[in-house]
């Protein structure tokens, strides 16, 4: 590891210095390149990629925006305390068209998959309920008796692990990872977890998933090819416990894990180590994320950091040039 840990290729405080609670990157027709960040005010901020100056404010609520996501034309939202809202994009700016308002107390994020334009919303007694972007229900995950009790959902993920079938990986509040059948609605593997899930992240090609918790281990998980078992593989130690976030880059050779001691952890695919600490966030990470596309401006896959701070940290990072 280094002795001294990279700097940054930019970094952005927030406006008002608001707390990151989540981040979006969003490719827009026209070369338009933006970075949303969901923050403890209520606000969405629009941050362009050229300027990296705040280019728009979508006040979204008064609570903290836990999560959100961008497709091309739709900016979908969570607020603290479960609503939920899809709001399209105009011409004049971002209009909401559909609000989903559960009473969540949670801090589990949505899934979605956008093409079939279908929300995985994280509900009370252990349940996921199922909404199309419209707001309508159209069906749910219910555990059935189960003993011990799950508790609430903390973490979900979707994967295609074939073009027929789409799964969901669900962590939940006891300690239990669950994969689901979304075909069918039905659990098809169970795996108990060192401690109470807080974020999971699964990479198809590696047929490997990373879960952050708060202790000081990030755990190793694996998806049987033919039987769709879940088994534990392995734990990374790391120096000190808590961890918001895990994520795995698109091209499956590095992930990452963003803890509550600030700091940003890559970690080798291949190796299972880590290969660099960074320490620029002074207080605990709440999100982290990969660019789906190359930045222009530094002709790479940006990684992007939000935490407590006010900051937004980017990256560029273990990038093959071409």
């Amino acid at each position: 590891m280094a002795l001294l840990p990279p700097d940054p290729v930019y970094t952005i405080r927030n406006v008002d210095n608001s707390p990151v609670y989540s981040l979006a990157f969003s490719f827009l027709p026209g070369g338009l390149e933006r970075l949303l960040a969901g923050s403890k005010n209520g606000y969405v901020y629009a941050y362009n990629l050229q300027t990296n100056r705040v280019q728009q404010k979508i006040k979204v609520g008064q609570a903290p925006i836990l999560h959100l996501i961008h497709t091309n034309n739709q900016l979908i939202t969570q607020e603290k305390g479960g609503k939920f809202k899809i709001f399209n994009l105009t011409n004049s700016g971002y209009k909401e068209e559909t609000l989903i308002d559960l009473d969540y107390p949670g801090f589990c994020r949505f899934e979605a998959n956008t093409k079939l334009e279908t929300l995985y919303v994280p509900d009370r007694e252990s349940s996921i309920t199922i909404y199309n972007f419209s707001g309508e229900k159209t069906g749910s995950l219910t555990p059935v008796n189960t003993s011990p009790k799950l508790g609430d959902p903390m973490c979900m993920k979707y994967v295609e692990l074939t073009s027929e079938k789409p799964c969901l990986i669900v962590g939940y509040e006891a300690g239990w990872l669950l994969l689901w059948d979304l075909n069918t609605s039905q659990c098809i593997s169970k795996l108990q977890t060192k401690e109470c899930p807080m974020s999971v992240d699964f990479h198809v090609e590696q047929q490997r998933g990373i879960i952050g918790n708060a202790s000081n281990m990030v755990q190793i998980f694996s998806i049987g090819r033919k039987d769709l078992s879940l088994a534990h593989k392995m734990d990374v130690a790391i120096k000190n416990p808590g961890i918001n976030k895990v994520q795995s880059r698109m091209d499956g050779k590095v992930f990452v894990s963003g803890g509550w001691d600030g700091h940003i952890r890559i970690f080798s695919w291949f190796s299972l180590r880590p290969l660099v600490v960074l320490t620029e966030h002074r207080q605990a990470i709440q999100d982290v994320v990969y660019s789906t596309e190359k930045v222009s401006l530094w002709n790479a896959h940006i990684m992007a950091a939000g935490g407590l701070d006010g900051a937004i940290t980017l990256w560029d990072l273990y990038n093959n040039k071409q």
